[in-house]
């Protein structure tokens, strides 16, 4: 067996990357260690390429039950089955991370698979973040990291607040480094959860949950997860030049010459009127002039088809990031920090409800539904990372396929829903009274009937509502809403690496 050994310390604790032969199959491998928490993150790239037209990336992120030393599962099957909530969470925090690091022209397809092996007191996903980025790193794919990741924990010092005429913002505070499950879960003054990952000095994904904590202190949480994202980075990049393969020559697909001159002669001046012109919510003018400018291209160069759609889109977004940065310009006509029309309904649907909220944001439309229930309604958990304890608060959020105005397949949930319900139950949850006070289990269900963005945000919105109609005891009610980021790099005279003093942006709310 061949093995090599790199190591780093992170948090008062040794993080490990060891290279085997175990998967040598894979492209790339690793197994990250962090105290008694270990992953096997494995890379592999198909040989030929999809026709397809996106990138073809998928991330598995697989729990084992041996990992925790216990015998779980149901008791008549007693092995792993679907992925837990948690097993999905932690996927996407790899795969929001990762996938914009490839070159979304690709189509060769890309597996990453996370195997945890053992898990002790440290939460494996960061090490999932950390070991796909070795395992592209030094694979032979084409990636651009490395990527590294860290979560910091803020933790007070709550008895201070006991102190006689003693100010609740002169409490004592301080980080924590990858904290462990004692301090994240059963510690009383752990007050907010930050996953961070990033390279180059900038952020790329971000994870956060707590109680409400100043603006100033989430910089501040960032700007200390932005120093170890620096050294992680480092320590990788000397890994990757001594173990890395030669990256391979994927062939990307170009736009031919003859697709653009024909879009700038059919379509390139119409774009602002259908774009800017009409004001409109939502994609109307953009769709319905990527409607003439396919049909056209279509009729010209049946064979390219594909090619046309997407420069079309690059157009678009080239058009759409232009305006914002250069001429605070928005396609409906807002102003950059301008809410679009709000609604909001406690209750109005049926007696027979416990509890709902009707809220609209433009033309984002939930239904939020509220069910009580006794303490025996709490879902029981039983997986690697929590065993047999029961939750009394969930949050469940379905998004159906005419919500955007399509067909589609309505069955299970799929790792969207999982996602942007857990989105919405991390920002209630606070809030949520204790079971000595308010001894019921609370479901709410969150109905997206309409998309236009950020329904995961009008979800907490409309939950709220639905928990006040329903008399519960919540501490204060609780807003969501989404921001987005416009940004482009100015071209630099050499070859040296960008920093954030390069780049400009403009910050869109709603």
């Amino acid at each position: 067996m061949r093995k090599q050994e790199f190591s780093i310390e992170v948090g008062g604790k040794t993080l490990t990357a060891e290279f085997t032969d175990l998967a040598e199959q894979a492209n790339g491998s690793v197994i990250m260690r962090y105290g008694d928490t270990a992953a096997l993150v494995t890379a592999v790239m198909s040989k030929g390429e999809k026709e397809l037209d996106y990138l073809p990336l998928t991330v598995d992120y697989e729990e084992r039950f041996y990992a925790a030393g216990e015998i779980l599962g149901s008791r008549f099957i007693r092995r792993e089955g679907r992925p837990t909530d948690e097993a999905v969470l932690s996927g996407r925090i790899v795969d929001r991370t990762i996938r914009p690091l490839f070159d979304q022209r690709m189509r060769h397809e890309v597996q990453v698979v996370v195997t945890i092996l053992s898990i002790d007191e440290d939460d494996p996903d960061i090490l999932g973040v950390l070991g796909a980025s070795l395992a592209l790193g030094v694979s032979d794919i084409p990636w651009d990291g490395p990527v590294s990741a860290v979560r910091i924990g803020l933790l007070a010092d709550g008895r201070r607040l006991e102190e006689p005429q003693m100010d609740a913002d002169k409490k004592e505070r301080h980080f924590i480094i990858n904290p462990a499950y004692s301090n994240r879960q059963e510690n009383p003054h752990f007050e907010m959860d930050v996953v961070a990952c990033g390279k180059d000095g900038l952020i790329n994904m971000i994870e956060v949950g707590g109680k409400e904590v100043e603006e100033k202190i989430i910089v501040a949480a960032l700007e200390e997860a932005g120093k170890e994202i620096w050294k992680l980075q480092e320590w990788q990049k000397k890994i990757i030049a001594e173990i890395g393969k030669q990256k391979k020559t994927v062939p990307l697909p170009e736009i031919p010459e003859h697709i653009k001159t024909f879009f700038a002669e059919k379509i390139a001046l119409k774009m602002e009127e259908y774009i800017f012109a009409k004001k409109q919510a939502g994609n109307i003018g953009i769709y319905e002039l990527k409607g003439e400018w396919m049909a056209s291209a279509k009729e010209k160069y049946p064979d390219e088809a594909q090619c046309a759609d997407r420069y079309y889109d690059e157009k678009v977004n080239e058009l759409i990031h232009r305006e914002a940065i250069e001429n605070n310009r928005r396609a409906d006509g807002r102003g950059m920090d301008e809410v679009r029309p709000l609604f909001a309904r406690a209750g109005g649907v049926s007696k027979m409800l416990h509890g709902s909220g009707l809220f609209y944001r433009g033309q984002t439309h939930i239904l939020s539904v509220l069910t009580l229930g006794g303490p025996g309604d709490a879902q029981i958990i039983d997986n690697m990372e929590i065993q047999e304890s029961k939750k009394r608060f969930l949050h469940h959020y379905n998004f159906p396929p005419f919500s955007t105005g399509e067909t589609g397949r309505i069955g299970s949930t799929n790792r969207r829903m999982i996602g942007h319900g857990a989105l919405a139950e991390k920002a209630l949850l606070p809030v949520i009274p204790p079971m000595e006070k308010f001894p019921y289990t609370i479901r709410l269900v969150s109905e997206a009937f309409a998309s236009n963005g950020s329904t995961s945000m009008g979800s907490v919105c409309g939950s709220s509502l639905a928990l006040m109609d329903g008399g519960v005891p919540i501490k204060a009610p609780v807003a969501g809403i989404a921001s987005g980021l416009m940004m482009r790099q100015r071209p630099t005279t050499n070859d040296r690496q960008p920093t954030t003093k390069d780049y400009e942006y403009k910050v869109l709310t709603d």
